[in-house]
């Protein structure tokens, strides 16, 4: 079912965490909102696009508009699918539960399954529950293949960018980001496999090399031997 919603790729995920400091320094310090680019001064940019989003994580690049918003209809349909209490959005914790418990292959496994992929990896929110604003899009799931998710990971990214300064945390899909670093580099020590969706090519271990290879003595990021 996963497959058949053109979100496979996500279930090749090689590398599943990233340095947090990592993290920030890619997000804060490197990505331009208004370019969508990876900035190095010095070395070189690269753009990130819905064509660069779909090699990495291969998820649809084509296709209608993802609504990400609050929608009434939306948000009763499923909080009466999750018998949720009005005002009150499922947790993650218990959407995770609801999944290993559900054995088989149907509407819910589905729709649960995916309001955990936008709310923990493609667009995670500062809260622990789900966002009410995904549920537009998983209402019909029929259509979800059809949906340009890859230009949502790309707006999402440069919406999360523009609200850093506004709150204290670091949203969107960071490990998309390190992909795309790691694969604009040449680093001799490593030689990722030409394996597509590319997050299923690098691994923890792999990024660790490149990380390393890309630290300044006194510990910060982006190196100027680490050519681009």
């Amino acid at each position: 079912m996963i497959c058949d919603a053109k979100f496979g790729g996500l279930l090749d995920i090689a590398c599943a965490t990233i340095p947090s400091e990592f993290a920030n320094w890619l997000m804060v310090d490197c990505f331009d909102a208004e370019s969508s680019q990876l900035v190095f001064p010095g070395r070189g940019k690269v753009q990130l696009t819905a064509q660069s989003v779909a090699d990495i994580l291969g998820l649809p690049d084509m296709g209608e508009t993802v609504r990400y918003e609050l929608d009434v209809e939306a948000i009763n349909f499923i909080l009466d699918k999750y018998n949720v209490q009005r005002g009150f959005a499922p947790k993650i914790g218990t959407i995770v539960n609801r999944v290993k418990e559900n054995k088989e292959a149907n509407d819910d496994f589905l729709r649960s399954w995916l309001m955990l992929a936008v709310s923990t990896f493609l667009y995670p929110p500062t809260s622990m529950g789900i966002s009410p604003r995904c549920y537009p899009a998983l209402v019909d799931l029929s259509k979800v293949k059809d949906l340009n998710w890859c230009q949502f990971v790309v707006d999402q990214l440069k919406d999360a960018s523009s609200k850093i300064n506004k709150k204290n945390s670091v949203r969107g899909c960071i490990q998309l980001l390190a992909v795309l670093y790691a694969d604009s580099l040449e680093v001799q020590k490593v030689q990722p496999p030409p394996t597509k969706p590319r997050i299923a090519a690098w691994t923890r271990k792999m990024l660790d090399i490149v990380i390393k290879e890309g630290t300044n003595r006194d510990g910060s990021f982006g190196k100027s031997s680490s050519r681009l």
